[in-house]
């Protein structure tokens, strides 16, 4: 079979992280060594045999090791604090909940959660000088986690009418806590590189939220996800580009020279003006560039996650250029099929 090597080997490697985060979000009642669960998971009774490469083994086997030892300190503060969540509470943010307001702690595998009702939420935001939102996680290091061993697990969201809503938190944020503290995916240096790291991310925490549903109530939660996605990535392309502070500096400009009385000086405020203006067009032009850029990304997404499941999806995301994602995610598609279809043919 003819393949494109990097494409190839990148569907693989996310066909493996995907079977590893499954098999160990579940409870199971004995937990086998690192390298036999990867032999397992590799080799299943059902489904398509893969083979690694020494480095990527070793790779998954560290990952494996690392998903082990956090498990280990959730599995460790939950049999200390789980009958005790309001000293939990005080101990994680350095400050006790409010009077008569109910703690609510989910302890996931990767992260554990916080469910707050509205009016207590907007207390703790107010608390911590973070919101507003319906959610938010604390990634590695941040300092307002005070339990060291937390931090990079920790997230809260608001308690909804609806189980749905909450459960669509809960799963956001666990995407976050997994890339952060368990892949330690490392924030690039330069102001573009950060902003396509954020769209990523944001994206990956979301996809779960393009998958079609037959039940409205669901329909309704993906559609509020996917509009609040629009929002974030509107903000962080005008954020990128200094749009708005490009806009205040021309309506500042146009006041100047309204009354300004000396004729040289506002000759000079005005070639100022017509360069901003210039800047602002050529702004346009980038934002225009990067809306179109999600849209096809977004669309490439909803018809890749027909054909393969979200977590291998999530892989394939991450390790791609943002640039190049709405090419890449349907090369990676018909790799997958023919993975599987080759597979199956045996």
């Amino acid at each position: 079979m003819d393949y494109d090597n990097t494409t190839h080997s990148l569907v693989k490697r996310s066909i493996v992280e995907s079977r590893i985060k499954k098999w160990l979000k579940r409870p199971r009642k004995k937990h086998l060594s690192a390298s036999k669960l990867l032999t397992k998971l590799l080799k299943p009774k059902k489904g398509i045999h893969i083979d690694l490469t020494r480095e990527e083994r070793m790779m998954f086997i560290e990952l494996i090791r690392e998903i082990y030892r956090k498990k280990k300190i959730v599995s460790r503060y939950r049999e200390k604090y789980g009958r005790r969540p309001k000293l939990f509470y005080k101990n994680v943010f350095g400050f006790r909940s409010r009077d008569y307001q109910p703690v609510n702690v989910v302890w996931n595998t990767f992260n554990i959660h916080f469910i707050f009702d509205k009016n207590d939420l907007i207390a703790f935001q107010r608390k911590i000088q973070w919101g507003p939102g319906v959610g938010g996680y604390y990634p590695v290091g941040d300092t307002a986690v005070k339990i060291k061993d937390l931090r990079g697990m920790v997230s809260f969201g608001r308690r909804e009418e609806y189980s749905i809503e909450t459960i669509d938190i809960i799963k956001h944020e666990s995407v976050h806590a997994f890339e952060n503290l368990i892949k330690r995916r490392k924030i690039p240096s330069s102001k573009k590189s950060v902003m396509h790291h954020m769209l990523k991310s944001e994206i990956n925490a979301s996809l779960h939220n393009f998958k079609h549903s037959k039940k409205k109530r669901r329909r309704q939660v993906n559609m509020w996800a996917r509009r609040g996605l629009g929002v974030h990535v509107k903000e962080s392309v005008e954020d990128y580009l200094s749009y708005d502070e490009t806009v205040k500096r021309i309506t500042n400009l146009k006041l100047r020279i309204r009354k300004c009385k000396k004729k040289r000086e506002k000759e000079q405020l005005r070639e100022r003006l017509t360069s901003l203006k210039q800047r602002l067009e050529r702004k346009k032009d980038k934002k225009r560039f990067y809306y179109s850029l999600y849209r096809k990304n977004v669309n490439q997404i909803k018809k890749a996650l027909e054909a393969i499941p979200t977590s291998v999806l999530q892989t394939i995301i991450f390790e791609t250029y943002y640039e190049r994602l709405y090419k890449k995610i349907p090369e990676a598609v018909k790799e997958y099929n023919k993975i599987k279809n080759e597979w199956y043919r045996k």
